[in-house]
């Protein structure tokens, strides 16, 4: 599925639109530094409470933000049309490594996207998990930022179509097959973002 962006305003309010999310009562009161019986062990984990209060998260990844990507499958996924001075967004189904700290994606190699992706490197994900069990469900909406490239190592290829296949054993048609690209994000920042506007920053590069 993709949905283009055809002016910069659009692309703002469509940006703007994917970034609002919910989060629940509990949430709430943790950020206001109190407590209650109810609060899940996770949020008062020493990583987390560590992770809340601060603006910049250095690597690895933010235990929340691994947390969502474990458990999540759809992401947006953004792309630019330099010639037409345009966005493309698409939605798609996607696999997290942890071992490696990639995100996995497949496409038709007979799409917009992947003629985009063939000609650009950066691009965005927007993240947010609805309606599962994992700790950061319906809680935060993550904006990452990294370099997509089209696997293309035959070993590398193998792996990774089987761990998103794995990962999604429903949508076979999106993943098997030799028309379709297996692609690979190497995460290089993020922004995560709370419902009151909160927002977290992390950077490969910070050390």
């Amino acid at each position: 599925m993709s949905l283009p962006f055809k002016t910069k305003q659009e692309c703002l309010i469509g940006s703007a639109t994917f970034a609002v999310v919910a989060v629940g009562y509990v949430i709430y009161k943790k950020w206001n530094n109190t407590s209650d019986s109810s609060t899940p062990s996770y949020l008062l984990s020493e990583g987390i409470a560590k992770y809340v209060h601060q603006e910049n998260v250095k690597p690895p990844l933010p235990p929340i933000v691994q947390s969502l990507l474990a458990n999540a499958h759809l992401c947006y996924l953004s792309t630019s049309d330099m010639e037409l001075r345009s966005s493309h967004l698409s939605l798609m189904r996607f696999t997290y490594l942890s071992q490696d700290e990639v995100i996995i994606l497949s496409t038709s190699r007979n799409t917009k996207k992947f003629d985009l992706l063939k000609k650009q490197r950066g691009v965005a994900l927007l993240v947010h998990d609805f309606g599962s069990n994992s700790p950061a469900s319906g809680t935060y909406s993550i904006t990452l930022n990294g370099d997509c490239s089209i696997v293309e190592d035959t070993k590398d290829l193998v792996r990774y179509r089987k761990a998103h296949l794995d990962h999604n054993p429903d949508y076979p048609q999106f993943i098997v097959g030799d028309d379709i690209a297996i692609l690979c994000v190497n995460v290089q920042s993020a922004r995560i973002c709370d419902i009151n506007d909160n927002v977290k920053k992390w950077n490969v590069h910070h050390t």
